[in-house]
């Protein structure tokens, strides 16, 4: 059993631990899960990650919680895909935000049975996020285990964050907010009927419901490349309100290019932003649209020329792969 449900459900053996959101598993979790299995594997020890749903923001304070990078079941999966042996997923709910750090360190030593907990230096734990680092080493110390506490990662002098990494999607930045997470910016939704308009005008697109806590990149065009029914497509994705449409609402919209399919409607599609083409804008009329689609077909083509050649990266082919013992996680979020 790789995804544990329950503190109790922990076998009862040692552990090297390590605790966080993780949410979208940038490089910096990468770099920090990474030293947790490699770590174990050295002691021969299983791993053991502590994430949680909701994320702890969602429940004190939900009016201040960010979009996610990543819905529950593809944050385990990249978890596992960094090589972590074992993941508790905590229900996090205002009891257990009530834990003093004492209380909370005590429940770790008994379930976890840990030798060993991995943490970044912003870390922060028990009620009021009242425990950082230096009180966790005061805390070990009854119970003797070891505490190691790791820099955050940093990109060209820019600290790796998940703050930052939404910071760029929301203004468009997929490439750079990529190269930050260790891997393309992706949605995640299920295709839904759309008005047909995208046909008409020569562009069939796939419309995506996408949950709504998921942080959607800035409105544009983007060169994307889209995972459907096991295989990978080079793909147009749009974001935006179709401005040339007024009333139309606002859509997530993918055109897979160069590929004829049957309805979509159902089928659930994962889509990679590689690079923003254009913003979004208005057109005085569709034909003027069409022309301006048929320029970005070609933008998209040269960028997405190079991104195919090494596709899928990887992380990206470990997501995907069909890791044992993962299970689906119904998201609240969703």
């Amino acid at each position: 059993m790789r995804i544990i449900r329950s503190w109790s459900d922990i076998p009862p053996e040692p552990h090297v631990v390590t605790i966080g959101n993780f949410d979208g598993v940038h490089r910096g979790h990468q770099y920090l899960l990474t030293t947790v299995h490699e770590r174990a594997a050295t002691r021969g020890l299983p791993s053991l990650a502590i994430t949680f749903d909701p994320l702890p923001l969602e429940v004190l304070a939900p009016e201040r919680a960010p979009q996610r990078l990543s819905l529950t079941d593809q944050r385990l999966r990249l978890i596992l895909a960094c090589g972590i042996d074992r993941v508790l997923l905590v229900q996090f709910d205002r009891s257990f935000a009530a834990l003093s750090p004492k209380e909370f360190v005590d429940l770790l030593v008994q379930s976890t049975h840990l030798t060993t907990i991995v943490v970044g230096e912003d870390f922060h734990f028990g009620r009021g996020r009242t425990g950082d680092p230096a009180l966790l080493r005061e805390l070990s110390r009854p119970h003797g285990f070891e505490v190691v506490v790791l820099a955050r990662l940093s990109e060209l002098s820019e600290t790796i964050s998940s703050t930052r990494i939404r910071q760029l999607i929301a203004a468009g930045a997929v490439r750079e907010a990529g190269t930050l997470l260790g891997r393309p910016y992706a949605l995640t939704g299920t295709v839904v009927a759309g008005t047909g308009r995208g046909s008409q005008l020569g562009f069939p697109t796939a419309n995506i419901a996408v949950a709504d806590r998921l942080m959607l990149p800035g409105d544009g065009i983007y060169a994307a490349i889209a995972h459907l029914s096991g295989s990978w497509y080079p793909a147009l994705a749009y974001i935006g309100s179709r401005p040339t449409f007024p009333g139309a609402g606002h859509a997530v919209e993918v055109y897979l290019i160069d590929q004829t399919y049957p309805t979509l409607r159902g089928e659930t599609i994962t889509v990679y932003f590689i690079e923003r083409i254009r913003p979004d804008r208005a057109f005085p009329d569709a034909e003027a649209l069409v022309e301006q689609m048929r320029d970005d077909e070609r933008n998209g083509r040269a960028v997405l020329q190079a991104a195919m050649a090494d596709w899928p990266p990887p992380l990206v082919q470990a997501l995907h792969a069909a890791l044992e013992g993962v299970e689906v996680i119904d998201d609240p979020s969703s």
